[in-house]
């Protein structure tokens, strides 16, 4: 069993050329660095968010909800003690603790959260022969563009692969969900051997095929079929360099940015 995150679904994003999904989630990510306050971040994660409307996405965001609420969570209350502004907090002077620390916490919070679910928009709507195929285009050697579409595929078939392993020691009486939080992480040990053995096992087998195809990573690759730009691909293309240019501005100008130190 593999875990993936692809939904085969016919939305226009879905139809969008590779190349285009990847520059512009490398677009959301630009957007998330030039700000650091949460007011024009929040900005930056509803065009994300309104991607994974458009690609009809939820089922994944329910699936990483958990995970982006606890980023949020530790950067909230982590980032106030290293950061120093000029505003504190009455009950929590005593620590240091200042409003503009607790904004550029929430502002962190966020930047997390725009990158992340630029990740899940990318990896929703794209399959893995295509990010190769579109990291080619875009004109990345060969062998990182394999390297990089071999990780991705990799973490699924892992993830498969542990599920399978909890599955089959739970259909022989193991009980994972009780006992304390160290008595969970201790049944969890024994699983890692079975999913350390199938992972040599499968790479022994990757590494067959790929000599048993001649593959070298020095070599032209070719492909079945070649996608090419539409003009709704050179449309997003264009809003997103322009967006991008002038939040590069607002940040030459110290728009969207907190005054705090370190």
């Amino acid at each position: 069993m593999t875990v993936t995150l692809y939904l085969n679904h016919k939305t226009w994003v879905h139809r969008l050329d590779g190349r285009t999904k990847i520059l512009a989630v490398f677009g959301f990510f630009m957007l998330a660095l030039c700000f650091s306050h949460p007011a024009y971040l929040l900005g930056v994660l509803a065009m994300v968010f309104g991607g994974l409307a458009a690609a009809q996405a939820g089922v994944n965001v329910k699936k990483i909800g958990m995970l982006a609420a606890l980023l949020v969570c530790y950067s909230v209350i982590l980032w106030p003690f290293f950061v120093e502004g000029k505003t504190p907090i009455p009950v929590f002077h005593v620590l240091g603790v200042t409003w503009e620390g607790c904004l550029f916490g929430l502002g962190m919070g966020v930047r997390l959260l725009i990158m992340v679910w630029g990740g899940v928009l990318l990896l929703s709507t794209t399959t893995i022969e295509e990010l190769t195929q579109a990291s080619e285009q875009l004109g990345i050697p060969s062998r990182v563009a394999f390297a990089f579409a071999l990780a991705f595929r990799w973490v699924g078939i892992l993830l498969g692969a542990g599920v399978g392993v909890i599955q089959a020691q739970r259909s022989r009486g193991l009980d994972i969900s009780s006992g304390s939080i160290l008595e969970r992480v201790r049944k969890y040990v024994p699983l890692v051997v079975p999913l350390i053995g199938h992972a040599l096992r499968q790479t022994n087998l990757l590494a067959m095929a790929l000599e048993s195809k001649g593959f070298h990573p020095t070599a032209h690759r070719s492909f079945q079929t070649i996608r090419r730009m539409k003009w709704i691909d050179r449309i997003v293309l264009v809003l997103l360099t322009t967006l991008v240019g002038m939040a590069a501005w607002m940040w030459w100008q110290g728009m969207g940015a907190l005054e705090v130190g370190f």
